[in-house]
């Protein structure tokens, strides 16, 4: 496997957490506690509603972590494959989060997975949620660009928690961002965009994005967005 093409910086934090903590290893936290079940749901209604995620869906979840927000998402579709590039998250989906075959999860690296999957044909509908902001814009890229090229029969692919960099004050309400900070894969929460930004980097891909906010009582709506991408 080639070197990891996603900059998180918090790659190893799983290892450190409670073998149960399943939000505490994907830091789907508010101030180190996980996020309440209210607001998981509201994530996983507005994936679904994103996508149009139904019954007859294969779902692609890409950088899935330890697979317990795809398992909900699973349990609406036929099933299908999550992939992140933590050994460890990885083996807690396999043990922990995986009810029957059309359920899996694999090891790899996200962008090497999208240029190298032998069924590309097999995934209805894609999801990246609270990920895509650590790729380069190279390797963001190249993943629109390859999902976009290889996965010609998924029709949506959703775009979750994408930091809005027209709401940057909201977040360092209490610190300035370091110079560049917004630009770094390798930050805090990875590169900011406008959503005009993001709508250009899917276009330049082959795709048309649609931005939407997330409800106001949503823990992250005052400083993110979401992203549903479809074929142009």
């Amino acid at each position: 496997m080639s070197s990891d093409s996603s900059h998180y910086m918090f790659k190893h934090h799983p290892e450190t957490c409670d073998p149960d903590d399943h939000w505490g290893q994907v830091k789907r936290t508010i101030n180190g506690k996980p996020v309440s079940p209210e607001q998981i749901a509201l994530i996983v209604t507005t994936i679904k509603n994103g996508l149009s995620l139904a019954g007859d869906d294969v779902l692609l979840d890409l950088c899935c972590g330890n697979g317990a927000l795809t398992t909900h998402l699973f349990e609406i579709c036929r099933g299908g494959l999550g992939v992140d590039y933590s050994d460890f998250l990885i083996g807690v989906a396999n043990q922990r989060f995986t009810r029957g075959p059309s359920e899996r999860y694999r090891l790899a690296d996200a962008l090497d997975y999208v240029r190298t999957e032998s069924d590309p044909q097999a995934f209805t509908k894609i999801l990246c949620y609270g990920a895509f902001p650590y790729f380069s814009h190279d390797a963001a890229h190249g993943l629109l660009q390859g999902l976009s090229e290889r996965f010609d029969r998924a029709t949506h692919l959703f775009l979750g928690q994408m930091p809005d960099k027209t709401r940057m004050k909201a977040f360092f309400a209490d610190r300035d961002p370091a110079p560049g900070e917004e630009d770094d894969p390798a930050s805090l929460l990875g590169i900011w965009r406008t959503p005009a930004e993001l709508a250009a980097l899917a276009e330049a891909a082959g795709w048309t994005a649609r931005c939407e906010r997330m409800p106001a009582h949503f823990f992250a709506s005052h400083y993110r967005f979401d992203a549903v991408l479809t074929r142009s």
